[in-house]
């Protein structure tokens, strides 16, 4: 029978797959492999696995058979058979009701059952003890099936089963009788224990193999110990006094195959009996080394030992196993492996099973296994790994994602209750199309979680616990502030504390983030802090005020008013206040959240009501209802955790009803903001845990907004002259143009990819590595956004380049009359021209608006000679001017006529200003006169191209004349469409 930790008696929940009893089957299943270290999801997500947790799985080794063993894995309700010859594991059909539990804090198993038990221990037999309906014991065998069932007789209690034998207690009897039952053809015979004293009492089962128990029981004169063997029943007193007679020299008996050792902890020594010679004198061996409370097991001329998991000592690991030679007197012990935990189990030909790892590594991942200890021929003591033991999913317990970086916090690498809790890691992933699944571009295991970065204490059931912030650039920060009150951030890929502010209030938290600026405000009063973040040391408060909804986007801080709606944006670091706009019901915000043209508010009270929450774009400056609770705003989008739908999107462009986008199943039992699932607002998805501490990073399908500066801060001097750029999302590559007041390009500075931000520094010196003159110089930025959306980046000032030359002049072809069009070839030039200017000119005057590829002649230049001068374009290039050859006297044209008719532009609503579009004409008029009406009456005194419409005016029908004048023509008259003036 065996116990867990030596202290609890193994009962586990089974759930039968076969149908109970023996007319089931009770086969075996393979296990199931690994699954693989990443992978993309089919419909378009980014899987990453669970790492490793800090405390092995805990393993316990049930029964050691002849062809192999039993054992049960935490987290697992699979009944696990490995065979020693091949190594294969595999699953018996029954099935634990739920999950083995396991306390990494205590080093005790849970999930315990008083209703079953399993047993079979010092064979192939496996024993399955149900207590109801009516107790019973079923064998089997991995290999074979059903052996046969043994049902436990009215009145006695199972005590566990030893090498098939199952063994009772009839608790009626005085002294307790002990029976042993065996199932043989398709029956079952009984033998009864006999040679245990007459006044014998308190009888326990201490240990037993495949062919013997150990029975422990009291008399008058203390405890006392006898061997009975399985096949006969018959039990024979051990010697457990010494010749004092001091029933305390003696702590207890255990088996091994060819050996009886007595336990003498009181005295640190264990005595070792050869077993078919319990009348001669003993090997005594030191163990003083060892707990009272150690795993004792023989593997030949060898005594193993390990002591109990040390849990106070922050040993979760296991302990080591030690080999002790018992041949020798004063010996040297050895270490066999360098952890083990929960137990040494011994097999029947001697060796000895124990799940342990070969290095103990106090930071990092251990390789568990099972594994078979041995003594060879020439006595060493050799070891074999069996198979291996799978790591524990960490535990998750924060996340966050920005520009790419996706940063979590887990019970990994490192654990000690309270103190050291787990790890942060780091994972880069790439910038994907929208709607595509990113990779992974690299991952690193930062520094340590301390059980103060969350509410994560030992007892508490809020496992995710650490709320984070991503600032973009590839910082990230929590939450709670340290245990000396700091607001810290951590660099991504560091071990190292990174920048952090001291604000000087009571229990500070962090409320918002993006790049240098953040909010902190405090939780035991209504105090807030606007703070900025240095690269490196310590930042600075920038403002101090009462706590209100408040959140920042790159420079750009926005703050709720404590009297009305009004949310305010304003200015970091000068406090210039900005654009404004109120809460659709004039509700105080009590949370903002910004990104770009979005702000997302929500007004919940002291005392919990909800009063509104809604999204307003900047843009359209309309505003939309929004839900409250568990939400984050992206680019683009809005998330918000809906309870039995899971996470739901809102695309705020298309502004299309919202839709599932992870479901309440895949989501798990954990749905908090910024602990469990977040969203990358710098461009990016949504990434969440899911109950098997996997993480998911799932993309929207939402095209982010334009490659924007959201935050800037340049110098000016030459020789330190340093910018920096916070962007609204990746860049795959950036460029940095220094140049002189000519324009001259001295250096070029470059980088590829840009996680959400850009550093270039200048020293002052030109692209040959000499130093420039002073003077006064010039900048320019710019960037290519990494998911190809959106044109590039530039800022800064222009480039100067070379000047537009025509290699080949225009010309001008076309009859030259008045009323007849004439057009110009614009020539050849280089650089290669990528845009044309033109002016049409009459005996060298500038014609008016004459300034497009053809020209309709106008009376104005009657017997004049045209020329037109084009002047050439190319970004980033000074432009150049040609003119083309006089034309011949330009002869009389026909009288002016519209050929397109005029129209009213611009929205016709109150208010507005709309523009009298005087169409096409021919031949061009030189001038033109409006005359604006409503419902047909003229407007007194309008007259011009354009038309401020009243609230008089609205629903009322408005046209316009246009009168083409021309010097020598009649005046042409042409009038537009109506249209309706609205509200």
């Amino acid at each position: 029978m065996r116990t867990i930790d030596r202290y609890l008696r193994v009962r586990v929940a089974v759930a039968m797959v076969a149908a109970a009893g023996m007319g089931g089957a009770l086969g075996i299943s393979p296990v199931l492999p690994v699954p693989p270290a990443f992978a993309a999801a089919g419909d378009a997500q980014l899987v990453i696995p669970a790492s490793a947790r800090a405390v092995p799985r805990a393993t316990q080794i049930f029964t050691a058979g002849t062809t192999g063993f039993l054992w049960l894995q935490e987290g697992d309700d699979r009944l696990l058979w490995t065979d020693y010859s091949t190594g294969r594991t595999t699953a018996l059909e029954q099935r634990l009701r739920s999950p083995l539990g396991y306390d990494i804090n205590t080093g005790y198993f849970r999930n315990i059952d008083s209703d079953f038990e399993i047993g079979g221990t010092g064979s192939d037999t496996v024993a399955l003890y149900y207590a109801s309906p009516s107790p019973k014991v079923t064998l089997l065998t991995a290999g074979a099936g059903p052996v046969g069932e043994v049902p436990i007789p009215d009145g006695h209690s199972y005590r566990g089963t030893y090498g098939g034998v199952v063994v009772t207690a009839n608790d009626g009897a005085t002294p307790a009788a002990y029976h042993l039952w065996r199932s043989t053809n398709g029956g079952v015979t009984g033998t009864p224990v006999t040679g245990l004293p007459a006044d014998a009492t308190s009888i326990t089962v201490e240990d037993g193999d495949g062919t013997s128990l150990i029975l422990r029981y009291e008399t008058g004169d203390g405890p006392h110990w006898s061997l009975a063997g399985l096949a006969n029943g018959v039990a024979v007193a051990l010697p457990d006094r010494l010749p004092s007679g001091e029933s305390w020299e003696v702590s207890g008996f255990k088996l091994a195959p060819d050996s009886v050792l007595r336990l003498r902890m009181g005295r640190g020594a264990i005595d070792v009996y050869a077993r078919d010679g319990l009348g001669a004198e003993p090997r005594a061996v030191e163990a003083g080394a060892f707990a009272y409370d150690s795993s004792y097991a023989v593997v030949g001329t060898h005594l193993l030992a390990m002591d109990r998991m040390a849990i106070g000592n922050s040993r979760f690991r296991g302990e080591p196993v030690w080999a002790v030679p018992t041949t020798v007197d004063d010996p040297d012990m050895f270490q066999v492996l360098a952890i083990g935990a929960h137990g040494l189990v011994q097999a029947p030909d001697g060796s000895v099973l124990v799940a342990g790892a070969e290095e103990d590594v106090w930071h990092g991942d251990t390789d568990l296994g099972i594994y078979r200890v041995r003594q060879t021929a020439d006595g060493s003591v050799v070891r074999e790994r069996l198979t291996d033991v799978q790591p524990m999913p960490a535990q998750v317990h924060g996340l966050s994602l920005g520009s790419g970086v996706l940063t979590t916090v887990a019970d990994s690498t490192a654990y000690a209750p309270a103190t050291i809790i787990g790890a942060y890691r780091s994972t880069w992933l790439t910038t994907p199309a929208p709607g595509s699944a990113p990779s992974v571009v690299r991952s690193t295991v930062d520094g340590y979680a301390s059980g103060r970065d969350g509410f994560c204490s030992a007892d508490s059931d809020r496992v995710r616990c650490i709320r984070m912030f991503a600032d973009g650039t590839g910082l990230h920060g929590r939450e709670d502030a340290t245990e000396q009150g700091l607001t810290m951030l951590m660099t991504n890929g560091s071990t190292v504390w990174g920048p952090s502010v001291e604000t000087g209030t009571s229990s500070p938290y962090l409320a918002d983030l993006s790049g240098r600026y953040g909010v902190v405000n405090s939780r035991v009063g209504p105090g807030q802090h606007i703070v900025r973040f240095p690269a490196t040391g310590a930042g600075s408060v920038l403002q101090q005020r009462n706590g209100t909804g408040s959140a920042v986007w790159g420079s750009t801080l926005w703050n709720a008013s404590t009297e009305d709606g009004t949310i305010q944006a304003v200015s970091l670091p000068s406090g210039t206040a900005g654009e404004s706009f109120q809460t659709a019901n004039g509700c105080i915000p009590s949370k903002l959240q910004a990104v770009g043209r979005w702000v997302y508010w929500t007004c919940v009270d002291y005392w919990g009501d909800h009063h509104g929450s809604g999204v307003y774009d900047r843009v359209v400056r309309k505003a939309v209802a929004a839900p409250a609770g568990q939400v984050m705003l992206g680019d683009g989008f809005l998330v918000a955790y809906v309870a039995g739908a899971g996470l739901q999107l809102t695309d705020l462009v298309a502004g299309t009803p919202a839709r599932t986008l992870v479901t309440e199943a895949a989501l798990g039992a954990h749905h908090e903001a910024g602990t469990s699932w977040t969203v990358d607002r710098f461009g990016g998805g949504v990434a969440y845990a899911d109950d098997a501490q996997r993480v998911h990073v799932v993309p929207t399908g939402i095209v982010a907004s334009p490659l924007t500066v959201i935050d800037s801060e340049v110098s000016t001097a030459a020789a330190s002259w340093a910018g920096t750029w916070w962007l609204s999302k990746p860049a795959a590559s950036w460029q940095v143009t220094i140049r002189d007041r000519a324009g001259a390009t001295l250096r070029t500075l470059s980088g590829s990819a840009a996680t959400g931000q850009i550093r270039a520094t200048w020293d002052g010196k030109d692209s040959a590595g000499k130093p420039v003159a002073d003077g006064t110089f010039t900048w320019g930025l710019t960037a290519q956004p990494a998911d190809g959306q959106g044109a590039a980046l530039t800022v800064g000032d222009p480039a100067p380049a070379a000047v537009l030359r025509a290699t080949k002049a225009p010309s001008v072809s076309g009859t030259v009359r008045v009323g007849s069009t004439v057009r110009v070839a614009a020539g050849t030039w280089s650089p290669a021209a990528t845009g044309y200017a033109y002016q049409w000119y009459a005996n060298g005057a500038a014609i008016k608006g004459a300034t497009g590829t053809a020209y309709q002649i106008t009376a104005g230049v009657l017997g004049k000679r045209l020329t037109v001068r084009v002047t050439a374009s190319r970004a980033g290039h000074p432009s150049g001017s040609s003119s083309s050859a006089s034309s011949a006297v330009v002869a009389r044209g026909p009288a002016a006529k519209a050929t397109a008719r005029p129209k009213v532009t611009g929205k016709a609503k109150v208010g507005r200003t709309v523009r009298a579009a005087a169409g096409s004409w021919s031949p061009k008029a030189d001038s033109y006169r409006y005359e604006w009406r409503l419902n047909g009456k003229l407007i007194k005194g309008a007259t011009a191209a354009t038309l401020k419409l009243k609230s008089s005016m609205r629903g009322k029908k408005l046209t316009v004349t246009v009168i083409a004048r021309k010097a020598g023509h009649l005046d042409g008259r042409a009038t537009s469409v109506t249209v309706s003036v609205r509200a």
